[in-house]
């Protein structure tokens, strides 16, 4: 019996196939080399397209950072939510939210956004597509790690937008090389220290 051949692909569907293509090839051009290397020809040559099919998608340089500017949110936002709903409500703490956000900030798609708001602070393009993206995944983010947290109490969003932004922070400086072991004893004291700002501890516990 001759094997059934498979459906053929809808126009839409190769349409978004190539773009796909196109956006996976600007993403790992940036994570590899860096924004000012992600040319219109590196990423032609990246994702086998010819040049005019590439331009059909994106027609200069700036639609095709625009256009990664929204995958690489979809990216990160995949990574939030596998970590978040790792977390089983029985071991909902800060150290599980401190490993929900590290898996975000550990992933390449962190670098790669690094990477965009870095060019985004002189390129007005770029800035007026990253900054509501970035508003809705830093959204996402607070929402998740409260979640991880599980308590109610009116000072966890504040605690919790300290430690993004702690973690940010020691993310950036540990590209820089910054001593692996220091970056650790930061957080470790920085958990020990949210109980304690809550009330629920005593303050020699810290130490």
């Amino acid at each position: 019996m001759s094997p059934v051949p498979a459906p053929r692909r809808t126009q839409g569907e190769r349409t978004a196939a190539t773009r796909a293509r196109v956006l996976d090839a600007t993403f790992n051009c940036l994570l590899e080399r860096g924004h000012a290397a992600t040319t219109i020809a590196e990423v032609q040559d990246r994702a086998g397209v010819a040049r005019g099919t590439l331009l059909h998608h994106f027609p200069t340089r700036a639609s095709l950072m625009v256009g990664v500017v929204e995958d690489v949110a979809r990216r990160r936002l995949g990574v939030l939510r596998a970590g978040a709903a790792e977390e089983a409500p029985a071991e909902r703490s800060w150290e599980r939210a401190v490993a929900v956000v590290r898996g975000d900030l550990e992933h390449p798609a962190f670098l790669v956004v690094l990477e965009l708001w870095v060019a985004a602070r002189t390129d007005p393009a770029l800035l007026e597509a990253l900054v509501p993206v970035e508003r809705a995944v830093f959204e996402a983010v607070h929402g998740a790690v409260t979640e991880v947290v599980g308590t109610t109490d009116a000072r966890v969003p504040t605690l919790v937008q300290f430690t993004i932004d702690l973690l940010t922070g020691a993310a950036m400086t540990g590209l820089l090389g910054v001593d692996h072991a220091s970056h650790e004893r930061l957080v470790r004291r920085w958990v020990a220290a949210l109980p304690v700002l809550l009330g629920e501890t005593d303050a020699d516990s810290w130490f």
